[in-house]
């Protein structure tokens, strides 16, 4: 049976639509209630067939995905065939921006339901929480709204929101890479989301990091930015830059410099446009800042054989603005902030952090870390240093 629901911002009704709540499927788009306000990506003036679509894969990219590791046992644990029942019967309610949604009769307040205020998912044994979803996690909780292929959580340790992040590949190196990229953009002082090392009590690794938004700032991604103006004869990164000047963000330079130094340096894989972009504050719409650097856990041939690691060399795949992370360092500018000084601390940073994996054997250690020497140098020979 078809149900009408209203989509909100924070408490500003922005359309409605239909939900068949037999298979918890969108069935149908109503009335376009506030414009300026609709998620980026559903923004076609008029075209609303467009809207529809567009609607239609802006809801199914909110909740978790059919790639996620944990996949089958979600399904088993919530009894549903497919992951996307449980993002529509959540609202879609996550703690990245302040879209959700809900039946139009009932009557509900942002305040009453948002997590960033209320709490969710009372972790089992305080210190004890895993990144996979277990049976503290209920149908109304972000957990069902968060997106990326491995097991994430997030949970609430005194007052803060924290979300743990697990790995998907046999040396469980993700969260060691996120330990590490975090070390070295402390070294350099640049603006980053903080990641730390956690070990559940299995001795299986983890990271946890604190929550980029608030109640007042919410993430808009780069693809959605992109996306929403005509690119003409721009390049994407161009396109990109003056987007983000036209609304107020005149640093945006300086900031994808620090991060696709950072790209290249560790080989970050997964640089997409989905994990970058802008925060802006959700009550005026305007623009703050270019997100702190985030996401570095596909780097430093985390999936990577041994001897696949020699044949690669010292570049690796882009997906922000090409095929290259090598290639972008063509778009930075000489940055002020560099310290070649500091390139024994980054190696040391690596080292360590890699050491601290017992599933990583010293040889293999010895070659990512040549290899980041030797990255480091193509960068110096890149700004003339």
């Amino acid at each position: 049976m078809e149900k009408e629901y209203v989509l909100k911002h924070k408490d500003i009704p922005i359309l409605t639509f239909y939900i068949n709540e037999d298979t918890w499927k969108f069935f149908e788009l109503g009335d376009v209630i506030e414009q300026k306000r609709l998620p980026y990506g559903i923004e076609e003036p008029g075209n609303r067939s467009q809207n529809a679509i567009q609607l239609h894969a802006w809801l199914q990219g909110r909740g978790l995905p059919d790639s996620r590791k944990d996949k089958d046992a979600v399904k088993k644990q919530f009894n549903v065939e497919e992951l996307q029942t449980l993002t529509m019967q959540a609202g879609g309610r996550n703690l990245t921006d302040h879209y959700w949604f809900h039946r139009t009769d009932k009557t509900l307040v942002w305040k009453n339901v948002n997590y960033f205020e209320n709490t969710f998912d009372v972790v089992m044994e305080k210190g004890g929480a895993a990144p996979g979803i277990d049976r503290s996690v209920n149908r109304q909780s972000p957990n069902v709204c968060v997106d990326g292929s491995i097991e994430k959580r997030w949970i609430i340790e005194d007052g803060q929101r924290f979300l743990l992040k697990g790995s998907r590949y046999k040396r469980m190196q993700e969260p060691f890479n996120e330990m590490i990229a975090s070390m070295i953009l402390d070294e350099y002082k640049i603006k980053h989301v903080g990641y730390k090392l956690r070990r559940t009590k299995d001795f299986i690794p983890y990271s946890i990091c604190e929550c980029m938004c608030d109640t007042n700032t919410e993430f808009l991604n780069a693809q959605w930015i992109i996306q929403k103006e005509p690119q003409g004869m721009k390049d994407m990164y161009a396109h990109f830059l003056d987007i983000c000047k036209k609304n107020g963000i005149q640093d945006v330079k300086e900031r994808m410099d620090e991060m696709m130094w950072l790209d290249f340096i560790i080989g970050n894989e997964d640089r997409h446009r989905g994990n970058f972009g802008i925060l802006r504050n959700s009550d005026t719409l305007k623009w703050v800042s270019i997100v702190p650097i985030f996401d570095n856990g596909n780097s430093l041939f985390f999936d990577t054989s041994d001897d696949e690691i020699s044949e690669n060399g010292i570049d690796s795949l882009g997906k922000a603005f090409g095929d290259s992370n090598r290639l972008n360092l063509k778009l930075l500018d000489v940055p002020v902030w560099y310290d070649q000084s500091k390139k024994d601390a980054i190696i040391g940073i690596v080292a360590q952090g890699l050491q601290n994996n017992e599933r990583i054997n010293s040889q293999r250690i010895n070659i990512i870390i040549e290899t980041v020497k030797e990255r480091l140098s193509v960068f110096e020979k890149s700004i003339q240093i």
